[in-house]
């Protein structure tokens, strides 16, 4: 009986052990479920704190975009050129960090679009000439004020052979067409493709000169391949619109339009109507003035730009120079000759600088009384660069008869081109009858005279 009951008693202590463990197990599972929740409960709390506090950035960013948006317009008020400012160092700015919006926000008030009105004329088979008026689009930013005038900065290029010119700011207005103001051209240069243009603040409504602010100029020289680069303008002429990508490629020799040189490349998409409009960094600042782009079967992600530290030096003088307006009729300046453009082929040819060539001089004309001869070089009027025909003759109507502007010429000895400096005083432009024409030049086109 003893061993019975001894057996029985032996036999149930493995399995009051092993509910002993089961409870333990149990009690120590239920404890880290428990820990477990509080921790989830914490962390998930903790990364919508996060989360809260990375929205309500941008808007401490905006603060003191508006902040600096105030500031730009009371400088703009005083005549100053934000241009001027400490540059920051774009390589500190990471590629991931970059707001675009608060950018775009802080740029776009010194951005306008440019609408270029011209008369064009067109000949017909069999019904003569006949005047066509057309119309493009650029863009264009605000570098600067004076006394009366709001200084606009674009492309040779968006204003060559403007009968009109009007801009459009990047404003918010209850009628349209208090942000369109007529400009005229203060100052150009062909060569460089760069172009200053004048709105008087008179013309300007107060509405849209309290929105609009000065560019900021940052610096090309601190560029490296691989940072931000920002696009904006006046893409296809519909208005303003934003294209995010990278600096490709830094000083890339590339010709426009026959004129060699040096440039920005950036995948940043830009298309017609871009010209003349900012390529900026990620704190905002003017880089580059978006001017070209490569289209062809194949070719996907190639714009260029001039780089902001080679046309801050000539916009600053086109910025000094006098404001004219267009001179039709009779009273347009006179001149005498007949010019053709140097080729690339021909100036490395013949070494032939760059400008147009003098083909021939009327008798008894201005350019014969300044002593221009043929086979001279006119590079420069009125400080102003020539590099064709073209440029040439529209930089003429902005002049009058009887004018006196300095004219610097290249003059041919023995193969060596000398330079000299002449004044050449217009004339009136000669009657239809007795105007000279065209004559063939000497590298077989025909040249018109002037």
């Amino acid at each position: 009986m003893n061993d019975d009951r001894y057996q029985k008693n032996h036999n149930n202590t493995p399995l009051l052990v092993l509910i002993f463990f089961l409870t333990l197990m149990i009690l120590i599972g239920g404890i880290y479920l428990v820990v477990g929740a509080v921790r989830y409960v914490h962390d998930r709390t903790g990364v919508l704190v996060q989360e809260t506090e990375s929205e309500a950035a941008p808007g401490a960013a905006y603060d003191t975009e508006e902040a600096e948006n105030l500031q730009s317009s009371e400088a703009l008020a005083d005549g100053e050129l934000s241009g001027e400012d400490t540059v920051i160092d774009s390589q500190s700015v990471e590629p991931s960090s970059v707001d675009v919006v608060a950018v775009v926000k802080k740029v776009m008030p010194s951005i306008v679009a440019v609408t270029n009105k011209s008369v064009q004329e067109v000949s017909y088979m069999y019904r003569g000439t006949a005047e066509i008026e057309s119309e493009s689009s650029g863009s264009g930013f605000i570098i600067g004020t004076n006394d009366t005038e709001l200084l606009i900065a674009t492309n040779y290029h968006v204003i060559a052979d403007a009968s009109t010119l009007t801009v459009c700011f990047s404003v918010e207005t209850e009628n349209e067409e208090d942000a369109v103001a007529a400009a005229m051209v203060k100052g150009s240069d062909e060569e460089y493709d760069l172009a200053v243009l004048a709105v008087s603040i008179e013309d300007i409504p107060d509405e849209v000169m309290e929105q609009i602010s000065v560019a900021q100029l940052g610096s090309s020289a601190a560029l490296v391949v691989g940072e931000t680069a920002i696009a904006i303008g006046n893409a296809l002429g519909y208005g303003q619109s934003v294209t995010l990508g990278i600096v490709s490629a830094l000083n890339r020799t590339i010709e426009v339009d026959g004129v060699m040189g040096v440039y920005i490349q950036t995948d940043a998409a830009i298309n017609a109507g871009n010209s003349g409009g900012t390529l900026l960094n990620a704190n905002g600042e003017v880089i580059g003035i978006n001017t070209a782009k490569v289209s062809a079967s194949g070719v996907e992600g190639m714009g260029y730009a001039i780089p902001i530290d080679e046309a801050r030096p000539i916009l600053e003088q086109l910025m000094e120079r006098e404001t004219r307006e267009k001179v039709e009729g009779s009273e347009r300046a006179y001149l005498g000759v007949y010019t053709q453009d140097i080729s690339s082929e021909a100036r490395e040819l013949y070494d032939i600088p760059s400008g147009v060539y003098i083909t021939y001089v009327e008798s008894g004309s201005p350019a014969e009384a300044a002593g221009l001869q043929q086979g001279d070089i006119i590079s420069a009027m009125d400080g102003v660069n020539v590099s064709s025909t073209e440029g040439f003759e529209n930089l003429l109507t902005y002049y009058r008869a009887y004018e006196t502007v300095a004219m610097e010429i290249l003059t041919s000895s023995s193969g060596t081109y000398s330079a000299k400096t002449v004044s050449v005083t217009f004339s009136e432009q000669p009657e239809e009858s007795d105007r000279p024409e065209e004559r063939t030049g000497p590298f077989g086109d025909m040249v018109p005279f002037r």
